[in-house]
């Protein structure tokens, strides 16, 4: 190649360009984007399920933060009740992780920091900064089979999970009117 003229050097690099660029096929902007795959819980049930447990918290005079996680982990959506505390979220969304990979409530989860204490800390250290083990965390669940999770931060303990319960009790009701 070192005896090519620059111009025939120019033009070699662009008839290779070429071909890789035919070979690859049409360019990624004009491919279509793949669609993710929908989650078992909608954002309108997430929201029914938001809804009820915010209309708890009023009831009670309280503030408090909701989430619902999909079957993942994944955040479907999040409320924060005028006045709750910023870090709530944060504690909330720990709480429904925590009780989606656990498969049960975390109410339950809080005791194994006194019956066993080597699964408590296991479970905190493989996930840190992700679980919280307090009441408040609840599965969701369609018949038997886990979509997902609510988790509630903000009330006197005890009462968050009331607040997710009544959330998916609220959810629970819309589910069955949707049947109809």
């Amino acid at each position: 190649m070192k005896n090519l003229p620059s111009v025939g050097l120019a033009t070699v690099f662009c008839l290779i360009a070429m071909s890789f660029a035919s070979a690859v096929g049409a360019p990624a902007a004009e491919a279509p984007r793949p669609v993710a795959p929908a989650t078992a819980l909608s954002l309108q049930e997430a929201r029914v399920i938001i809804d009820g447990a915010v209309a708890f918290a009023r009831e009670q005079k309280q503030r408090m933060t909701v989430v619902v996680l999909d079957e993942e982990g994944q955040l479907i959506s999040a409320d924060r009740m005028e006045g709750a505390s910023f870090h709530l979220e944060r504690f909330a969304k720990g709480k429904a992780f925590a009780s989606l990979i656990l498969r049960d409530r975390t109410e339950t989860a809080a005791q194994l920091a006194k019956s066993r204490p080597d699964r408590y800390f296991g479970i905190t250290g493989m996930y840190p900064g992700e679980v919280y083990l307090v009441g408040g965390g609840v599965p969701l669940a369609v018949g038997n089979r886990l979509v997902g999770a609510v988790g509630v931060a903000g009330l006197p303990q005890g009462v968050d999970e009331k607040a997710a319960e009544a959330g998916i009790a609220a959810w629970n009701k819309f589910r069955a009117s949707m049947k109809k």
